[in-house]
């Protein structure tokens, strides 16, 4: 095809060239304001409940929600909480350990939660993604600390087990008389957060290459410091328990929080 360049060229010639310049660099400007101008807003929307755990996990939460990701999608790469009691600036370092369902199975005429091991994850742009999220001591070995604190009392606690005809009423009165009975409760006292008073909860998201912080409020009343430094009760006996079919319910503390 010969092109005669000395030919003016019509007005719908011109048109068309124009339309198809335009098709051209049109998509390569929506990626380019895609990739540098539109910003990524994202929030942690709570659902206003946290739940408070002593037992032989150690002291931690749980709390959910959903993050709401605006203009683009996010990848949640970790979440972590710091406590803070503010009676004495104390401070409780956790990090995500599962997720667990926001709703129950019935397993073995048993319902229970389903958990998943906490991972990264995508909060889809303009759209809100659920997020319940159970955290753990960031002392990885907080449990074994724990274990190895009240093992003498276990091993106490075997040997009065052993006895011909023990009772469990006689073998809780022996366990209770015992100086490992009294050591060991001492020191998960030490291991118990929770007292009565006001607490601060950070919650941390770190997404893509930046991280955003949420802080709430919640408040243990001395019923709700009772009732979870009385799991500490129920883990010196847990052998006992255990020989006569007794486990106990552990407590946990459902609290409002605010902003």
């Amino acid at each position: 095809m010969t092109i005669d360049f000395k030919t003016p060229m019509t007005f719908y010639e011109l048109i068309g060239i124009i339309l198809a310049v335009l098709a051209l660099i049109i998509p390569f400007i929506k990626w380019l304001y895609e990739k540098w101008f539109k910003r990524l807003k994202i929030d942690f929307l709570i659902s206003d409940v946290i739940t408070i755990y002593f037992n032989r996990s150690g002291s931690y939460i749980n709390l959910g929600g959903v993050y709401k990701a605006d203009n683009k999608t996010a990848t949640i790469k970790n979440i972590s909480a710091k406590v803070i009691r503010k009676a004495d600036n104390a401070m409780l370092n956790l990090t995500w350990s599962t997720f667990p369902s926001p709703t129950v199975k019935e397993i073995g005429g048993q319902y229970e939660h389903s958990f998943e091991t906490a991972h990264p994850f995508s909060a889809n742009a303009d759209s809100l993604t659920p997020a319940f999220i159970e955290f753990t001591d960031e002392k990885t070995n907080i449990s074994e600390e724990i274990a190895i604190a009240i093992q003498p009392l276990y091993n106490a606690e075997n040997s009065i087990l052993n006895q011909q005809g023990i009772t469990l009423i006689e073998a809780d009165r022996q366990a209770h008389a015992t100086t490992e009975y009294s050591d060991s409760k001492v020191k998960l006292y030490e291991f118990c957060f929770w007292k009565t008073g006001k607490y601060e909860v950070e919650l941390i998201t770190k997404y893509d290459n930046t991280e955003f912080v949420k802080k709430y409020n919640f408040e243990l009343s001395q019923d709700d410091a009772n009732k979870l430094q009385g799991n500490i009760e129920k883990l010196l006996v847990d052998p006992i328990a255990a020989c006569f079919n007794a486990r106990p319910q552990y407590y946990s503390i459902r609290k409002n929080l605010s902003v």
